[in-house]
């Protein structure tokens, strides 16, 4: 019965979710900080802000691994074709985001919470993070409205 209920959740998400998750903006997001990153990298070589450059680059690679994290776990759910939900697996990914959403603005706090003037070229990728950070936020207010209306009609 709970591997029924797994197999109805999965086909739910294939045709629902997953397909949905890879058209959003969510992984235009994943783009942009990686960007970020590879635009951050050479700081790391003539800094004078040494360690927070290399903050700012660990943060853009965490953000990064999170979101692809998520990706892989839709994948997993479309991969499987059987006719069973399972609402956990959605509480599952909901918690997943929540857990980004929960990085991200320890991220924004920790950018806008650096006391000592770092250089013009630190300050703009700091204010570019800071707004990625924001923006990755509201995409995914938005996915976790789309997650949870899901988990409401699974367990009709």
């Amino acid at each position: 019965m709970k591997r029924s209920l797994f197999i109805a959740l999965v086909l739910i998400i294939v045709f629902n979710l997953s397909a949905h998750a890879f058209e959003t903006s969510l992984l235009d997001m994943r783009k942009k900080i990686s960007t970020e990153s590879t635009a951050i990298k050479p700081l790391l070589a003539n800094s004078k802000d040494l360690l927070l450059v290399s903050s700012m680059w660990d943060t853009c690679i965490i953000a990064v691994s999170q979101l692809d994290a998520y990706f892989h776990m839709v994948g997993i759910f479309n991969a499987i074709k059987e006719d069973s939900s399972k609402p956990e697996a959605i509480a599952y990914l909901i918690r997943w985001l929540n857990e980004i959403k929960k990085n991200n603005v320890v991220n924004i706090k920790s950018l806008k919470g650096v006391t000592y003037p770092a250089g013009p070229d630190t300050k703009k990728h700091m204010d570019i993070l800071i707004n990625y950070f924001s923006e990755c936020n509201v995409i995914i207010d938005a996915e976790l409205k789309k997650l949870s209306g899901l988990r409401d009609w699974t367990k009709r």
